[in-house]
């Protein structure tokens, strides 16, 4: 890894205090290297935005990824920024697709590498969001609600287990919605007790939302999962969380890849979040933005998922 300017936002809430500045920076063994800790909600999301050249290192979880991305993604994705993700959240599931260790000695090693890709973001629009990005999973209907009830008492209680326990408990009480989904200009009718748009493949701690999403086809990945009830969830719980990716052949599960993706439901809109974080529950457009960010992935990274089936 040549020298170069090396930012670090640090989240100490989301696990990120377990990274210590001077042995991070020995590690590196860079002679400039930025340690910023996080405060508040917006501190990641306003120090990335500021970033316009070098390495930029996130130490945290999803959220905190998320808030860097949308300040990247706010100042126009700079070319000469690069993302690197020091994974210490409860899930890590942008870091699974990406193949980057949680173990911090391997996570840095990854960093040091520097194995660089292109990968897609997506840009998120509805009544109230006028700029949003996220490069991982967008979810509406009972795991965003999952990821609502999956709070930090559940976590610590749960752990890699705690989305889980809360999806199977608001499926139990979850309604379907009627939805419209329009792929590329092209609507379908369907129920849905759950949405998700997908630019890479987990969600919720390891949760395979999304299977096949492939993050530098230029698309979205979309899977609609209908109205199973609570036994068709349990049926395809196991395959979602043991890297099974037989059930988008499941009867009830829709899945679509397109540039843009719109979802309407009725009589009220399926609750959504994007990369865990909320972003409400009105008629939302989703649009790739093809090779739009500079990641380090891991040695194992690898585009398209070895599914065993047909896209």
């Amino acid at each position: 890894m040549h020298e170069e300017k090396i930012r670090v936002i640090c989240n100490p809430a989301s696990g990120g205090g377990d990274y210590d500045p001077d042995e991070l920076k020995k590690l590196l063994g860079e002679t400039e290297v930025e340690w910023i800790l996080t405060e508040d909600e917006g501190d990641a999301e306003r120090y990335a935005r500021e970033w316009t050249e070098g390495l930029l290192v996130v130490a945290g979880g999803d959220g905190t990824v998320n808030e860097a991305v949308n300040g990247l993604g706010k100042a126009g994705f700079p070319e000469n920024v690069t993302l690197a993700i020091l994974p210490s959240g409860t899930g890590n599931d942008l870091a699974q697709t990406l193949a980057i260790p949680e173990e911090p000695e391997e996570a840095i090693k990854t960093v040091r590498d520097g194995r660089v890709r292109e990968i897609d973001a997506a840009r998120v629009e509805s009544t109230h969001l006028k700029e949003r990005y996220f490069v991982n999973v967008a979810t509406g209907g009972f795991g965003a609600e999952a990821s609502s009830m999956n709070d930090e008492e559940m976590k610590s209680r749960w752990g890699k287990f705690s989305y889980l326990r809360a999806t199977l408990e608001v499926a139990r009480k979850h309604e379907p919605r009627d939805a419209l989904i329009v792929l590329d200009g092209e609507e379908k009718q369907m129920r849905a007790a759950n949405v998700a748009v997908g630019n890479c493949r987990y969600a919720g701690g390891g949760w395979l939302a999304v299977p096949n999403a492939n993050p530098e086809d230029g698309l979205l990945d979309v899977v609609v999962i209908g109205d199973l009830g609570l036994k068709g969830m349990l049926g395809i719980a196991p395959a979602a969380l043991n890297d099974s990716f037989n059930y988008l052949d499941a009867e009830g599960v829709f899945h679509a890849r397109a540039k843009e993706v719109r979802v309407e439901t009725s009589p009220e809109g399926l609750a959504f979040t994007a990369d865990g974080e909320v972003i409400g529950d009105e008629p939302v457009t989703f649009t790739v933005i093809p090779g739009a960010l500079k990641v380090i992935v891991g040695a194992d990274y690898t585009p398209e998922p070895d599914t065993g089936r047909e896209p």
